[in-house]
């Protein structure tokens, strides 16, 4: 950051490229803007988005950044290197788009990856003087055993070296056994949207003064784990998704949430 450059964490969806520039923003306390990049991303908005970010003093983080064009890509890596090379000088002020623009230096420009070719379509190979202002970090797939016991211990759950195991035990199933659909997803967000559900329906029970053991934990679980999914699957995989759920947690009874509120 120092020398004016920028970051490129690189790997799989769901390793947390995005959420690690936005942790590493908040800890310098920069305001960090995602701008998701497609095919239809032409120079004229980069550069407008651009002097934005250097106006402001904000950190851009482009992701999926190898989905725009190959021509795309080498007239924004001129842009970048501009930028950059005023951030390192410290000057006040650069030229984006035919124009003086003031710049800010605590501003700067990352960049995320998925990986160009197979299962990943429209990603293009980022040419090598665009590489060469960003630092690649490799990102490898989460331990999700580790989080899910983690996220559960800090919403309160005694069993959640147990309870954590067999909810990564249905995610990885349900991947596997599940029909393929676009919008099925068993990755660590859904994964934690189901922790985090579990985590205010325990506090639900306690704030009403019920006792809670080994058994009202799994219900819980199991509880959010149906409300967060069912909904998104096809009748025939919610057949089969339930079927996953009993085996993976026997003798255990499905009981919807009753909103009595709403009601």
């Amino acid at each position: 950051m120092r020398m004016g450059l920028g970051g490129n964490p690189y790997g799989p969806a769901g390793t947390g490229k995005t959420e690690s520039v936005k942790a590493l923003g908040g800890l310098f306390g920069r305001q960090v803007l995602v701008f998701n990049c497609d095919e239809g991303i032409d120079v004229q908005s980069m550069g407008r988005i651009f002097i934005g970010l250097v106006k402001c003093g904000a950190w851009g983080c482009f992701d999926e950044f190898n989905r725009l064009e190959e021509a795309v890509l080498s007239a924004v890596s001129m842009q970048i290197q501009t930028i950059q090379a005023a951030i390192k000088t410290k000057q006040q002020s650069c030229s984006l788009l035919g124009r003086e623009i003031e710049l800010n230096v605590n501003s700067g420009i990352f960049i995320t990856l998925n990986p160009a070719g197979k299962g990943y379509g429209g990603r293009q190979k980022l040419p090598d003087n665009l590489k060469q202002l960003f630092r690649p970090v490799a990102m490898s797939r989460p331990d999700n055993d580790l989080i899910a016991e983690v996220i559960l211990f800090s919403e309160g759950f005694k069993q959640a070296k147990t309870l954590g195991k067999k909810l990564v035990e249905v995610f990885t199933l349900s991947k596997e056994l599940l029909s393929k659909q676009q919008h099925y997803d068993w990755g660590l967000r859904a994964l934690k949207t189901v922790l985090r559900g579990s985590g205010v329906r325990l506090q639900e029970e306690k704030k009403a003064g019920k006792p809670v053991d080994g058994a009202v934990e799994t219900r819980l679980i199991v509880q959010a784990l149906r409300v967060n999914t069912l909904s998104k699957l096809a009748f025939n995989d919610s057949k089969l998704f339930d079927s996953l759920v009993l085996d993976v947690f026997p003798g255990v009874t499905f009981q919807d949430i009753a909103y009595v509120d709403l009601r």
